[in-house]
């Protein structure tokens, strides 16, 4: 299996809210669940920090992982990131 955790982080809470109502409504989350290879995606707001989301992503392997990426509702997702200035760290989770 191939583990990420990925931090997205915003200016502030009203950003990051409105960032992922948009999300959301472009059902990009949905479109994730549906992928083959896909086995955990899942987006948690931080307790502490009132800017961020961790997303929890598990797939079967990294090739999963690597054409996720290359997905229309991936680019979507990037248009979107981009629009509200979202800074994204990725770890790999071993």
């Amino acid at each position: 299996m191939f583990h990420l955790h990925v931090f997205y982080t915003a200016k502030d809470q009203e950003t990051l809210n409105q960032f992922y109502d948009e999300v959301k409504k472009a059902g990009i989350i949905e479109a994730t669940h549906e992928e083959e290879g896909n086995i955990r995606y899942e987006y948690y707001f931080s307790a502490e920090r009132d800017n961020e989301i961790l997303i929890v992503e598990q797939w079967q392997d990294r090739a999963s992982q690597e054409y996720h990426d290359t997905l229309p509702h991936l680019v979507k997702l990037g248009e979107i990131k981009a629009k509200y200035e979202i800074e994204t760290v990725i770890e790999e989770v071993r």
